[in-house]
């Protein structure tokens, strides 16, 4: 495998609202849930909501066509703030043209259901098996009523095996799109399995995994479909180009190497520790460290930083520093040339007259109107 394309034209904004959660997985560690954390105030929301606009506006400037903007709000648990969906209505309002996508472990009331499906335009539900039985029934039944928009990850416990199986049952025979996913599929060391954060499958158990992604057509002759050789899925469920063919699955996502476009169609904001980076598990900024981009309460500086980067024609890419891609495996990537995939997603030449016609807020203008200015 030499490159990968991604089909969607979609730039993903992933939003970690904060750690607070209605669960508490024991396969969750500490740093991803709690039930203490403060929320952050709406003003703040509201306010970052504008940067993160003005930054992929300037993105924009630079491709070929303008990138499908999809918010994905992510936690801890979204639903549990108490002005997540005054935050969507002010995001529908003002920024239309961005989707508002949710991950949720869909454990809510009727009236939290009916505001799901007025003000969020889709997302993803994760079934967890250590929760009481009603609350995975309701988790199910929400999970069916939301089948239209939301696909549902199946969190596949080793102990809970037979019941994940019997979920997929209930959920294919209800139409709903669902992708069973292992515990800790990523770089798996025996720390992790100690501690519970990765599950250790029995033969069986793998075997059924590999039986799955056989029927779909997704298995490759030569994945061995052991804890460490099993591949991946996209978690998004995205269909994206290797080597020219379409596929959903992966059997290696080792791109050590590799010239990647990740942050021309990721971003990832974590609230509660005020930091942006361009990719929720890549974390790699456009220097090629696995460090931030910055600080969300400065996030004026990462928009001017980005605009030195592409005003100079410094175009930002990516050379990955990592043997595991944990999620931005389906986007744009090439082990050898990229230069031909970068081409048709972007456009080489821009002038302040150019990005004057393009759709932008106020903001943006002046954003490119000072680094055209200063050149």
């Amino acid at each position: 495998m030499n490159n990968i394309e991604d089909v969607s034209n979609r730039y993903q904004i992933i939003w970690d609202l904060g750690r607070r959660c209605s669960y508490s997985c024991s396969y969750c560690p500490p740093h991803r849930n709690n039930k203490t954390s403060s929320f952050i105030d709406y003003s703040t929301l509201c306010s970052t909501m504008d940067k993160v606009a003005e930054y992929s506006y300037l993105y924009d400037s630079f491709r070929q066509k303008p990138a499908k903007k999809k918010l994905s709000f992510t936690g801890g648990e979204p639903t549990v703030h108490p002005e997540f969906f005054s935050f969507l209505e002010y995001i529908k309002d003002n920024f239309p043209e961005f989707s508002r996508g949710l991950t949720t472990n869909g454990w809510f009331n009727d009236k939290i259901l009916d505001k799901v499906k007025k003000l969020t335009t889709g997302g993803t539900l994760s079934y967890h098996c250590e929760a009481t039985p009603k609350m995975k029934e309701k988790v199910v039944n929400n999970s069916i009523a939301l089948r239209d928009n939301f696909k549902v990850n199946v969190m596949f416990h080793k102990d809970f095996f037979d019941e994940c199986v019997k979920v997929c049952d209930t959920l294919q025979k209800n139409n709903v799109n669902f992708i069973p996913r292992i515990i800790g599929d990523e770089e798996v060391d025996e720390k992790a399995i100690e501690m519970g954060y990765a599950h250790r499958y029995t033969r069986t158990q793998m075997s059924w995994f590999r039986n799955y992604w056989k029927e779909l057509g997704q298995e490759t002759a030569e994945t061995g479909f052991s804890q460490k050789g099993l591949g991946r899925p996209c978690c998004g469920g995205r269909c994206f180009k290797a080597d020219g063919l379409d596929s959903y699955f992966l059997s290696d996502t080792n791109f050590y190497g590799w010239s990647c476009m990740v942050n021309w169609f990721f971003l990832f904001l974590n609230s509660e520790l005020d930091i942006v980076y361009t990719h929720q598990t890549c974390s790699v900024n456009l220097e090629g460290k696995v460090a931030p981009l910055g600080k969300i309460s400065d996030f004026n500086k990462i928009i001017d930083e980005l605009g030195d980067y592409l005003f100079s024609k410094k175009i930002p890419m990516i050379k990955c520093p990592k043997n595991f891609c944990g999620c931005g495996m389906c986007i744009t990537k090439s082990k050898t040339d990229i230069s031909q995939m970068f081409d048709r997603h972007t456009i080489k030449e821009l002038s302040f007259y150019d990005q004057k016609q393009r759709k932008s807020n106020f903001e943006s203008d002046l954003t490119v109107k000072k680094i055209f200015e200063s050149l």
